[in-house]
């Protein structure tokens, strides 16, 4: 003798069929735990069966599978779009972060100094003090978007610019000229420290844009 219990919520309608010798209470424990934690999905399905006007039942079966796979694929989903470190910067350009990550680095720990690869991106400067600037205004604008820190001491900013393959040789020469609208200098020798005023921050999403755009003039 076969026995054969149907359970219905919502769009989903479920059958199971069991023999006089099989104990299908469990597995009809087991589909209601299923609803309840599933209760989320099958109500959106519900709503969108609703809104193209679709009737509940009688039009297609689902499967458990089926909607197991489908919540699994939303958690993917959600995974892959998580957040990374360079997501303000890459938000505020209008950019992906995969873009960005080409040549720039951002512990996402924040241990380590941002770096940007410039070898990876096209002519920075023509002379090492241009280099310079350019690349400090980037990576204080990452140490003030990325690692939450305004200000930076100038020994960290020297290992930033060495660890991004620019020399830090002569760099009082950067704040000169149109550096002192853009830098904020404050202290002398190794508590000196250095920040991006407005103009700065200004300036270094212009360099980042030029850079993703390709731009090679100044």
């Amino acid at each position: 003798m076969e026995t054969r219990a149907k359970i219905e919520h919502g769009p989903l309608e479920i059958e199971v069929h069991a023999f006089e010798d099989e104990d299908y209470q469990e597995e009809v424990i087991d589909i209601i735990e299923f609803i309840e934690e599933n209760k989320a999905v099958i109500e959106e399905l519900e709503g969108e069966i609703s809104r193209s006007g679709m009737k509940d039942s009688g039009t297609e079966d689902t499967s458990l599978e089926a909607f197991t796979e489908s919540n699994g694929d939303e958690s993917e989903s959600e995974e892959q779009i998580e957040a990374g470190p360079l997501s303000e910067v890459a938000s505020e350009l209008r950019v992906s972060e995969r873009e960005l990550e080409e040549f720039l680095f951002v512990d996402s720990e924040g241990e380590d100094p941002p770096v940007m690869y410039v070898d990876e991106v096209g002519e920075v400067g023509d002379r090492k003090t241009d280099r310079q600037r350019v690349v400090s205004l980037i990576l204080l604008y990452l140490w003030h978007r990325c690692y939450d820190v305004d200000r930076v001491k100038s020994t960290n900013l020297k290992d930033a610019l060495a660890l991004s393959n620019v020399s830090s040789s002569g760099m009082g020469n950067m704040y000169q000229g149109e550096g002192d609208r853009y830098f904020n200098r404050k202290g002398r020798g190794p508590s000196a420290t250095v920040r991006l005023t407005p103009p700065g921050k200004r300036q270094a999403r212009k360099e980042l844009k030029r850079l993703l755009e390709g731009d090679d003039s100044e």
